[in-house]
């Protein structure tokens, strides 16, 4: 069963911009810097003839013309996604099945934000629909979109970082909830935000979603030593993960540490970064794994605002070398949930253990009820997404009541929730274990 599967992970969040006054802002408090926005010092930074103390490296890593190549507007993006999902880019290089290149998308919404300095583009499903579109125009049925949230600070600053899903539970269950209803879409594989996970959205991820492509273990040796937004494991903490390409399932009480919780963690290096940057070296231990018996999972992370033809193309190269000195380790590049089910399961038919569901709202006992019955498969998780909207066009989630545990679930319509007349669709939505899902939708008049 030996093969190397490869994953590409887009965090997928539309334009950016960053102007050099916030270019240096943010380079000074990476570094511990206090240096001026000119073009000047910017030329000298990349140029490494700026004495800085022994961090010149580092530094014009940061400041790298492609690092700071942000695509500013959608008309950008589209220009490079019709170069990157065209048959000529995929398939500059063909894997062992004689396949092109596949993107997984993991599509953010931009909202819950009060302050945007880097224009980004704010508002629900703003970017889902755009890369749907894409995906449909482009014939990339082997493209998948996938899960990326970005937990909002204490300000609303879309230009800062936060690690809290506790935080944010109401835009996080909005966001989600909209796409049940709206686009009859629900999560199956999630990209960390910030590559950060604490303690509650390890809880919350453990509940929904199994699979999950987040782990940016490193050997210590090739930590970032000097950029103080990452020290100490600050943002992306996964120091204490496997860094040899294996996957786990995580502890309950530590996600970095393998456990018996029911997700699925996978390692995935970044493409052409600042920091935890794929090399030569590590794509050769993913082949050396695979060559000793096993299904390796190499995982790639980059952002759909810089070039991403640059980062692939340079990943291809480091490939081919290594691919040449395995010829016997076949190597296959993937969408996620395919990849998983491979790694995991590799002797089910995953397919096969489809899960099936019936929703309805019945009237019974003096109360007015959405029942669930489970007809086929087990549920991933504790119980189903339920998603609300409302006939004020405001989405809400909430838990259901168990009925037979496992197998059906109940929630109730009355003066502690709300009254069925108030309501103009249901959403209910959940994956099982290998990622086969069931959505079932309910719109007033029609369905109740």
């Amino acid at each position: 069963m030996s093969k190397v599967l490869i994953c590409l992970h887009v965090d997928t969040e539309g334009p950016l911009y960053e102007s050099k006054v916030e270019l240096f802002k943010r380079i000074n408090e990476i570094f511990g810097l206090e240096l001026a926005a000119t073009d000047e010092n910017l030329a000298r930074l990349q140029a490494k003839t700026l004495d800085l103390g022994g961090i010149e490296a580092e530094v014009a890593q940061a400041v790298d013309p492609h690092s700071i190549g942000f695509k500013t507007d959608w008309g950008a993006i589209r220009q490079m996604l019709e170069k990157i999902m065209a048959p000529p880019f995929r398939n500059q290089m063909l894997d062992s099945a004689g396949k092109g290149w596949v993107f997984n998308w993991h599509v953010m919404d931009h909202a819950g934000y009060q302050n945007n300095p880097r224009r980004r583009d704010l508002g629900f499903l703003n970017i889902f629909d755009f890369y749907q579109e894409m995906i449909e125009v482009t014939g990339s049925s082997q493209d998948a979109l996938h899960w990326h949230f970005h937990p909002v600070n204490f300000f609303g600053d879309a230009h800062h970082c936060a690690t809290s899903y506790t935080n944010n539970y109401p835009l996080l269950n909005e966001v989600i909830s909209r796409r049940v209803v709206e686009r009859s879409w629900f999560p199956a594989v999630n990209r960390a935000g910030f590559h950060s996970e604490r303690s509650d959205g390890h809880l919350f991820l453990e509940q929904w979603i199994p699979f999950d492509p987040s782990n940016q273990s490193v050997p210590v040796d090739q930590e970032p030593k000097f950029q103080r937004d990452l020290s100490g494991g600050r943002f992306g903490d996964w120091r204490m993960a496997p860094s040899d390409w294996s996957w786990y399932h995580p502890h309950h009480d530590n996600y970095q540490l393998p456990g018996q919780c029911r997700r699925v963690i996978a390692r995935a290096l970044n493409l052409k970064a600042r920091h935890r940057s794929i090399n030569v070296e590590e794509i050769e231990k993913a082949f050396k794994k695979a060559q000793a018996g096993e299904v390796v999972y190499l995982g790639l992370t980059n952002h759909d605002w810089r070039d991403m033809a640059a980062e692939v193309d340079e990943f291809r190269g480091m490939l081919k070398q290594v691919a040449a000195r395995y010829p016997s380790v076949p190597f296959y590049f993937k969408e996620s949930v395919e990849a998983f089910r491979e790694l995991v399961y590799p002797q089910t038919d995953c397919s096969a253990e489809a899960l099936d569901f019936e929703a309805k709202v019945v009237a019974t006992e003096g109360q007015t009820r959405l029942e669930v019955t489970l007809k086929k498969g087990a549920l991933f998780g504790p119980q189903p997404w339920l998603a609300i909207k409302t006939k004020g066009q405001t989405y809400h989630h909430d838990n259901f009541d168990l009925g037979e545990p496992g197998k059906s679930f109940v929630y109730v319509f009355d003066s502690h929730t709300l009254s069925l007349d108030q309501v103009e669709s249901l959403g209910v939505a959940a994956n099982d274990r290998y990622a086969n899902q069931c959505i079932r939708l309910l719109h007033s008049g029609r369905d109740f």
